[in-house]
């Protein structure tokens, strides 16, 4: 029996966020020996998933499992990828028993790799006069949104954060700088914490934005890492599997 693993991405042009995949990647691969795994990407790069999945097909392979590198329930997760899949299948007559994985936070597991991802970080702050911000890709889905929302609030309370807000953001600048500047005016200290798999340009943007503000203004913020432990990344994503 012919088994197959396909690791989806989101795609970069930012080389540190390529080489982060393929981090991941290679522990699929090693924790994977009985299967052929593989990586694809939605946007900018390559190899795409439409290219790996039609490596699958055409094939023949028995068993395909398609893993989303995501966190939330998001379009890519919900649409995207299911229409890739969709439209391939129309090209051959017969595919692989074909199982897609939910998205990171549909894990119970998940909350404790970003707990473990800013306990460091909680040291900088006074959990009771300061305030946590959590930022997240800007999404349409309004599924996503309530997830972010609802994370968001869980590592609050679990800190013990009376104020907590989330922020999506795009990789306008102007906005994001906008929205920082304009948070309760009750709180100067602000812990952030950026909720993304690999590096990227948001996150290149969230960090210089950070250094500005911080240089300019009362308002400090504390900028966590992204999540980055991807031993930990994988054990959730293989919780998901097996459960």
């Amino acid at each position: 029996m012919r088994k197959g693993l396909l690791l989806c991405c989101h795609g970069t042009k930012n080389n540190k966020g390529i080489k982060d995949t393929i981090k991941l990647l290679r522990i699929f691969k090693k924790r994977n020996k009985n299967s052929i795994v593989k990586i694809g990407y939605l946007e900018i790069a390559k190899p795409t998933i439409e290219n790996q999945l039609d490596f699958f097909f055409k094939k023949k392979f028995d068993n395909l499992l398609i893993v989303p590198a995501m966190i939330f329930s998001g379009n890519h997760v919900t649409k995207d990828i299911p229409n890739i899949l969709n439209n391939l299948k129309k090209n051959y007559k017969t595919s692989p028993n074909i199982f897609i994985n939910p998205p990171l936070l549909k894990s119970k597991k998940f909350l404790n790799v970003v707990q473990s991802n800013i306990i460091k970080s909680l040291r900088m702050i006074d959990r009771k006069k300061d305030g946590l911000i959590v930022v997240a890709s800007n999404t349409i889905n309004s599924m996503a949104k309530v997830e972010i929302n609802y994370l968001a609030r869980k590592i609050a309370k679990k800190n013990n954060i009376n104020f907590y807000k989330e922020i999506l953001i795009t990789l306008n600048k102007k906005n994001l700088k906008k929205n920082l500047k304009k948070l309760n005016s009750k709180y100067n200290n602000f812990l952030v914490l950026p909720l993304f798999l690999f590096r990227g340009n948001l996150l290149e943007n969230l960090s210089s934005v950070i250094r500005e503000i911080n240089k300019k203004e009362k308002k400090n913020f504390f900028l966590c890492s992204h999540l980055s432990d991807y031993k930990k990344i994988y054990n959730v994503i293989d919780n998901l599997i097996k459960s």
